[in-house]
């Protein structure tokens, strides 16, 4: 008998190398779509902008990326409409590549478009509108409460026809709780940052007894097998997905390159949809995990 594939394994790096690729594709284009959508580019985008592409070159050598860094730093006098009519041509030629019907491709794009307009920190009116049509669209990410919290909230705002800073301030938060903080925040760019999860409980280590236990993400207190036997020893029941018999979600700390989308996996959507309905399962993060395992 062959021996299973460990959560770590080189050949599952390998059998997701593809998906990998079109997803960062589609978190791209939609990320340039973000910055698009305000029909120009504030100087507060061109910061976040760059510091995007940089890391996807960083990341998988981009050449579009690399093209948008070159024409930055080219001296051109006027950058941000230079930057502006470089990034419509790629967004445009890029986007013809991706497959409209594809649910899982068109959630990934609608991500980056989050992450897009939310790069510098402000929503803007016409990206609001822009924003609440990306989320109705077709896409595998309808069900989860957050997109379907932020698509009400964005309509509320645009009831008016205007954004005010408050409204433009709570878009901006529930935007970072399906792509993380927003670069004005933290200076890091979005392709390497992970969602903000509000709804997290409080641990102690009676809770798992007994308890039916999925994990999601990488731990940087060890290898998946190694937390899976931690957790045994305080009498877990590890399960391989959530379902409604789940009790307990453990997030790890560290994204993992093998998500379904760019800043998650399908485990935390699908527990954050269980969750919605019920007081089941209860969120946890590695940091609390780490205070009763250590």
């Amino acid at each position: 008998m062959t021996d299973r594939i460990s959560y770590e394994s080189h050949i599952l790096d390998s059998i997701h190398h593809k998906a990998n690729t079109a997803k960062n594709e589609c978190f791209f284009v939609g990320f340039l779509d973000g910055v698009l959508a305000n029909e120009r580019l504030d100087l507060t985008e061109v910061e976040p902008l760059l510091a995007e592409c940089a890391a996807i070159c960083r990341q998988v050598g981009d050449d579009d990326a690399a093209e948008i860094l070159a024409e930055a730093s080219a001296g051109h006098g006027d950058t941000p409409k230079v930057l502006l009519e470089t990034i419509a041509q790629i967004a445009e030629i890029r986007s013809e590549k991706i497959d409209p019907a594809c649910r899982r491709s068109n959630a990934n794009r609608l991500l980056g478009f989050c992450a897009g307009v939310n790069c510098d920190g402000i929503v803007t009116r016409r990206e609001a509108r822009v924003l609440y049509d990306r989320l109705g669209a077709a896409h595998d990410l309808d069900d989860d409460p957050r997109v379907v919290s932020l698509r009400h909230v964005v309509l509320d705002a645009l009831e008016d026809d205007l954004i005010d800073e408050a409204e433009s301030a709570e878009i901006s938060q529930l935007i970072t709780t399906l792509v993380g903080d927003s670069y004005a925040d933290t200076g890091i760019p979005s392709s390497e940052t992970l969602p903000v999860i509000h709804d997290i409980d409080e641990i102690d280590e009676t809770i798992l007894d007994g308890s039916r236990v999925v994990l999601t993400g990488r731990f940087s207190f060890g290898s998946r097998g190694k937390v899976s036997d931690r957790l045994q020893e305080y009498g877990a029941i590890l399960q391989s997905v959530p379902t409604r018999k789940t009790d307990i979600v453990l997030i790890g700390s560290e994204g993992s390159p093998n998500y379904a989308y760019n800043h998650h996996g399908g485990k935390l959507a699908k527990a954050l949809t269980l969750r919605s309905t019920g007081p089941a399962p209860r969120l946890y993060t590695e940091p609390q995990l780490r205070i009763i395992l250590r």
